[in-house]
């Protein structure tokens, strides 16, 4: 009997893939939390850039008379936010969503091990909120470019709607929204790896990431920015227990759906030799690396932020994000430490 072929050539772009994420894990942390800086960042720039071209669609009415054009605010909203993708992957910048295939490809081939995909995760996730945050604290109160607090222009009241409609979803449908999204997110960054020419790239990019944004799906990187602008914009009308009401299962989904659909996909086509046992046990060490991942970097910060925000309510609004910035800093340096002993 012959051997399998493998389908449409992917075990090239596959370990393509899994290596580019060996730095990934070697780097230090101020490296690692500066690169995932520079992408919540870029996620937050295509997110404002997006909305201001989204209030072409007046959302939401303002007046009476006003009219909202749902379909068309969707579609101008994902038609621009792609540019923070584009820069994160052409620019060189670290997006979590999309280490979730990286460092899953570098695991399945057996490049990283446990300590080196939580120390990456981690370290990607808390500087995306990080740069997130800077990008809320830029877009209202220092340029008031989306009004003031507790007094936002068209484009402040946008991000409050956005904002109040994602923290008002129920948890169950919050994780498959994040599941949808970060398919998409990651068929974009697989596509990407395939095409050469930086042109081929950007195209690859675009429609994957304008399909997530208009069908309305939920990145956790991006909720990271559009949620905390809206608490600043509202002067806390929105809180931080309501910002992790969202966040936290759109972690989750947005976890399966880069693993489970892209990572796994594509090493299973990858290696057709594959047997059962390998193959369920991959699916089991995914979920246990991502499991103590999603404690530490989600539910043990959304425990620090309820308890702030009940503690403190209105005062809350800007030492929930210092004391978790320096949290993730903190712990970055930790794990760090964890993957250098091992290694």
């Amino acid at each position: 009997m012959s051997k399998e072929k493998i389908l449409y050539g992917v075990d090239a772009t596959f370990e393509a893939v899994a290596k580019k994420a060996t730095p990934k894990y070697k780097t230090t942390p101020g490296r690692l939390l500066s690169a995932g800086f520079m992408a919540g960042a870029f996620i937050a720039f295509g997110f404002i850039l997006a909305i201001v071209a989204g209030c072409v669609a007046k959302y939401p009415p303002f007046a009476a008379g006003d009219t909202f054009n749902k379909a068309l605010f969707k579609v101008l909203l994902g038609a621009v936010f792609p540019v923070g993708l584009i820069a994160v992957i052409l620019a060189g910048a670290d997006l979590w969503t999309g280490n979730v295939q990286f460092l899953s490809a570098a695991k399945a081939k057996r490049y990283a091990d446990f300590k080196c995909v939580l120390y990456n995760w981690f370290g990607s996730y808390g500087g995306n909120f990080i740069g997130s945050i800077f990008l809320a604290l830029l877009a209202v109160p220092l340029t008031g470019l989306f009004g003031h607090v507790g007094d936002p222009n068209i484009f402040g009241n946008t991000a409050v709607a956005i904002a109040t409609g994602k923290v008002s979803k129920d948890i169950l449908a919050l994780f498959f929204l994040g599941i949808g999204c970060n398919w998409l997110v990651n068929v974009a960054i697989w596509q990407s790896a395939r095409v050469q020419d930086g042109a081929g790239k950007i195209l690859a990019i675009w429609f994957p990431i304008f399909a997530f944004v208009a069908i309305g799906f939920e990145h956790a990187i991006a909720n990271m920015w559009v949620i905390p602008t809206g608490i600043i914009a509202s002067n806390y009308a929105i809180t931080w227990s309501q910002f992790f009401h969202n966040v936290v299962p759109v972690t989750f989904g947005n976890a399966v759906g880069g693993f489970l659909f892209v990572a796994f996909y594509y090493w299973y086509l990858s290696h057709p030799e594959l047997s059962t046992n390998e193959i369920i046990k991959e699916i089991v060490d995914f979920f246990v690396v991502f499991i103590v991942f999603w404690i530490v970097a989600a539910l043990i910060p959304a425990g620090i932020g309820i308890a702030l925000d009940k503690a403190l309510g209105k005062g809350a609004m800007y030492i929930v994000p210092l004391v978790l910035t320096l949290y993730y800093i903190v712990g970055a340096f930790v794990l760090y430490k964890n993957v250098e002993t091992a290694a």
